[in-house]
């Protein structure tokens, strides 16, 4: 409990601290399903059963984005689920360290962001979730040095959701056929 509250009051003291320095737009990269490939991923450690958990038939490769994430030389991976999980309101993603192959954290939404501020040596994630078509969840994910935890959730319609994506669209959106940051 300590642990996330400490990890609550860097998030926000972060953001804040941005808004001191001029720094009035986050930035990082916007992930959606266009933005996944089908990549042969090892079959090893959690991976195996990532391919069970997001319902892909045995037949077909995972679909998901790679890029060194924590700066370590290895390609870390966010999967997307098989599309019979996903919906109106977004798809579930997990985050796969890929010297580990070991699943580090679970999104649900779209789009998924990738800050390029880091804590504990990994990215700040977050994501909208789409509730209606005035309304959403906005999640904010920190690492905690073991796993993602979910550390703000936040309720927006109306025109605070239109103000969100304005601000949003400073992030670089990636297809699959854009190159990656760092590639």
């Amino acid at each position: 409990m300590m642990r996330n509250q400490f990890l609550t009051f860097t998030v926000i003291m972060m953001l804040a601290g941005n808004v001191h320095a001029g720094q009035t737009t986050q930035s990082g990269i916007w992930l959606a399903s266009s933005s996944m490939t089908e990549i042969k991923l090892p079959t090893a450690g959690d991976i195996t059963s990532l391919q069970l958990d997001f319902e892909y038939p045995t037949n077909i490769f995972l679909k998901a984005f790679a890029m060194d994430f924590n700066g370590d030389g290895v390609s870390d991976y966010i999967v997307e689920a098989y599309q019979s999980l996903c919906g109106t309101g977004g798809c579930s993603y997990a985050m796969v360290d890929g010297k580990l192959n070991k699943r580090i954290g679970d999104f649900f939404g779209s789009p998924i962001l990738v800050l390029d501020q880091k804590i504990n040596g990994y990215p700040i994630i977050q994501s909208y979730a789409h509730l209606n078509a005035d309304s959403g969840n906005f999640v904010t994910y920190v690492f905690d040095g073991k796993k993602y935890q979910i550390v703000a959730n936040t309720f927006v319609e109306g025109k605070s959701l239109e103000v969100l994506f304005k601000k949003l669209s400073a992030f670089r959106k990636v297809s699959a056929s854009t190159p990656k940051a760092g590639s």
